[in-house]
């Protein structure tokens, strides 16, 4: 067996260990939480040490199955188990004991998941016991003669299948494929400086900081922006955690990526980080590779997100040309009940005031003009009567050609709104008097038709 399988076998072994310490626990827990719910304070002393003694059996594994545990010459994974065994035999025994000393004592306790919890504690504990002896029969040297051996062939088999689906680390992988800016904060300069040249070998631009407070700073004052930021949380000032409540309730920074990097290891610290949006927590010392690892994948995302929002900009800003052409055509209203799904659109209208205008002679003059030119001055002659529209609340329908069909009351009041378009005609005719001054390829004049009463109007087409 080479190395790299052995020391996954002995991460597979901590697994396999902590698997029934983890029942032990999450049982004996919900037992203390369920006696103090029923005011039940017997058998709460003795859940207590069940509790207490699966934490001391969790501590030896952790301590004996520590990652680097090969790397002195003379362990083995039996001697690390027989190392373990002697180490949890009293706390086992305590959770042995303490479960029937349970069950014997609480015969008549008022939840029935009592005795079975109780019991699965036991279970847990017998398993811990044979997990254990598997490790200690463990043969490195006979790996063919395991047959032979009192242990589980399924573990091993399990290690080394997993360890040829996955490729070994080399030196190209350990390069990161992505780079970006990252903040570097930690209040021990050292480390600071370390990080730095280890990222920018990388080809990462890497901006640094030792408390709080210059954290913030730096963050503020860079003005094509940060990638990711390395943030540890025991620093003067400022503390780390202080600054990635900050960042996420800051709308400018709140989707930065924020990998926490700190030497506190409790529960406590590393939920409230992950709670408030930490997107990774990584303890102290930590392993180069799976660091570079966490800031290449975060960067990843953050630039994914980046693109994401140019795309829903430019989407928009799409969106808001085709809403425009839209209203171009229709009444606001009615383009609302077109985006809704509506297909049949008609409604009556009593009173409203219609407005008709075409240029004299129009078509004739512009036959001896560029189709630009002629554009043109149309352009210039509607321009200025949507300009008058909104003035006086009238609504554009469409042009053709060089006519202008206008109506007004839709919205508001019928008779103000029949005053406005009579104003909006008058005011179109000293538009086009003036705009003729300045055009010298043709002569413009207006003709204007205004008509008040009902009318059926409908999306047609």
């Amino acid at each position: 067996m080479d190395k790299r399988t052995e020391e996954a076998y002995l991460g597979k072994a901590r697994h396999n260990l902590k698997n029934p310490v983890n029942a032990i626990l999450g049982y004996s827990e919900m037992l203390i939480e369920d006696c103090e719910e029923e005011n039940l304070d017997d058998p709460i002393t003795d859940l207590k040490k069940l509790y207490q003694a699966g934490k001391d059996i969790l501590n030896a594994i952790d301590t004996n199955f520590d990652e680097k545990a090969l790397n002195d010459s003379g362990k083995t994974i039996a001697k690390i188990g027989k190392e373990t065994e002697f180490a949890i035999r009293m706390p086992l025994n305590t959770i042995i004991g303490y479960s029937e000393l349970l069950l014997e004592d609480n015969k008549d306790i008022p939840f029935e998941h009592f005795h079975s919890d109780i019991n699965k504690i036991t279970e847990s504990g017998r398993l811990l016991e044979k997990e254990l002896k598997t490790i200690i029969e463990f043969n490195v040297s006979e790996i063919k003669g395991l047959s032979d051996q009192n242990i589980e062939h399924a573990n091993l088999s399990m290690v080394q299948d997993v360890m040829e689906s996955i490729e070994p680390l080399d030196e190209r992988d350990k390069k990161s494929g992505v780079i970006g800016k990252i903040l570097a904060v930690d209040d021990n300069k050292n480390n600071t400086n370390l990080l730095k040249k280890r990222l920018e070998k990388q080809g990462h631009t890497v901006i640094t900081a030792n408390d709080g407070r210059e954290a913030l700073v730096q963050l503020m004052t860079q003005e094509d922006g940060i990638d990711v930021i390395l943030l540890d949380i025991v620093m003067p000032e400022m503390n780390g955690y202080e600054v990635l409540k900050f960042i996420k309730n800051d709308k400018r920074y709140h989707e930065l990526p924020v990998i926490m990097i700190s030497s506190m290891d409790d529960t406590d610290s590393i939920y409230r980080c992950i709670e408030i949006g930490a997107d990774d927590y990584i303890t102290k010392p930590f392993e180069k590779s799976i660091l570079d690892a966490r800031i290449t994948s975060c960067i990843e995302r953050k630039q994914l997100r980046d693109k994401e929002k140019i795309l829903m900009l430019e989407l928009q800003q799409e969106r808001n040309k085709s809403e425009h052409l839209l209203l171009n055509i229709l009444p606001a209203d009615i383009a609302e009940r077109l985006k809704s799904g509506e297909t049949d659109i008609a409604t009556k209208h009593d009173n409203i005031t219609i407005l008709f205008s075409d240029l004299v002679n129009f078509t004739p003059q512009a036959q001896d003009l560029s189709p630009n030119r002629v554009v043109h001055i149309l352009n210039k002659i509607f321009k200025s009567f949507d300009d008058l529209a909104v003035k006086h609340n009238i609504e554009k329908i469409k042009t053709i050609g060089d006519s202008y069909f206008a109506v007004g009351g839709l919205q508001t009041d019928q008779i103000q709104a029949a005053k406005n378009v009579i104003e909006f005609s008058i005011e179109m005719l000293e538009t086009i008097s003036r705009i003729d001054k300045n055009t010298t390829e043709m002569e413009l004049k207006i003709r204007i038709g205004v008509h008040t009463g009902p009318v059926v109007a409908g999306v047609i087409g």
